[in-house]
C-alpha cells in the first residue's frame, strides 16, 4: 500500500468513526432503543404498521414515529456504508472489526436493526447482516440467526 492509500484510508476510517461516535449516531440508538423497549412484543413491525397510518396519528405520536423512523434508517446507513466500504477494497475487515464495529456496537445492529428490517419484509438483504456476523466469526448473539 502506497503512503497515499494510507492516509486516505485512515481519513476514511477516522471519518466513519466520528459518525459512530457522533451526537447524531447517540441519539438515534437511543431513540430506536426506546422504541424496542416502549413498543410491546411485536415492537419492530409496530413502527410499519404506524408508518402506514401516519395520516390518522395524533401529532406527537407522529412525530416520535417519524423520528423513530429516521433514526433507524441512520444507523442502517452507517453500518451499509461501512459494510460496502470494505466490501468494495477500500477498508480492510480488521480495520471494521477494531475500529468500527466493535461486540457493543453490533447488538444495535443485530437485537434493533435487524429486527426492523425483518418485519419490514420478510425476505430482507441479510447481506450486511451477515458481514457483520461472519467478521466477528458468529461469535455475537444474532437473534435473527
Amino acid at each position: 500500500m502506497t503512503e497515499s492509500e494510507s492516509t486516505d484510508r485512515a481519513s476514511l476510517i477516522s471519518h466513519l468513526h466520528d459518525q459512530f461516535w457522533s451526537e447524531e449516531y447517540y441519539r438515534a440508538a437511543g431513540l430506536v432503543r426506546r422504541w424496542s423497549d416502549g413498543e410491546g412484543a411485536d415492537w419492530a413491525r409496530e413502527l410499519f404498521n404506524e408508518l402506514d397510518r401516519l395520516g390518522v396519528l395524533p401529532d406527537e405520536r407522529r412525530r416520535l414515529v417519524e423520528r423513530t423512523n429516521a433514526a433507524r434508517r441512520l444507523i442502517k446507513s452507517y453500518f451499509r456504508k461501512t459494510q460496502q466500504f470494505c466490501s468494495r477494497g477500500f477498508l480492510e475487515p480488521e480495520d471494521v472489526r477494531e475500529h468500527l464495529a466493535m461486540a457493543q456496537r453490533l447488538e444495535m445492529l443485530f437485537e434493533i436493526i435487524e429486527p426492523f428490517e425483518r418485519a419490514r419484509k420478510a425476505e430482507y438483504d441479510r447481506e450486511m447482516f451477515n458481514f457483520y456476523d461472519d467478521l466477528h466469526r458468529g461469535e455475537l448473539n444474532r437473534p435473527g440467526r
